[in-house]
């Protein structure tokens, strides 16, 4: 059985090795992250970003340009963007993480 540590460091390995093999998933959540925030938004949730990015890539983009999207890493990027973007900080809404210690 697997610890509370062992499954959260199990987790970000994962989302590191998604993050790796699908480089193009964070460009486009943080470009619509920031058209959404340029637009108005003061918070929302990574999912949405998401599901505006399934619909970008099954029904807009040109072929060749559609997205792998896995849900279960949704909290990853939304901290990895806020982390990363200092315009977006604060931006996604998130919960504490099994691993969090604040």
């Amino acid at each position: 059985m697997q610890s509370r540590f062992d499954f959260e460091r199990a987790s970000e390995a994962a989302f590191e090795r998604y993050h790796a093999d699908n480089p193009q998933v964070y460009e486009a959540a943080l470009r619509f992250a920031l058209d959404l925030k340029r637009r108005g938004r003061k918070r929302l949730g990574m999912k949405a970003v998401f599901e505006r990015l399934r619909w970008w890539s099954n029904v807009e983009a040109t072929a060749g340009d559609s997205l792998k999207l896995n849900n279960n890493m949704t909290a990853y990027y939304a901290r990895r963007i806020m982390q990363q973007t200092p315009e977006l900080a604060g931006f996604f809404e998130t919960r504490r993480s099994k691993g969090d210690v604040r």
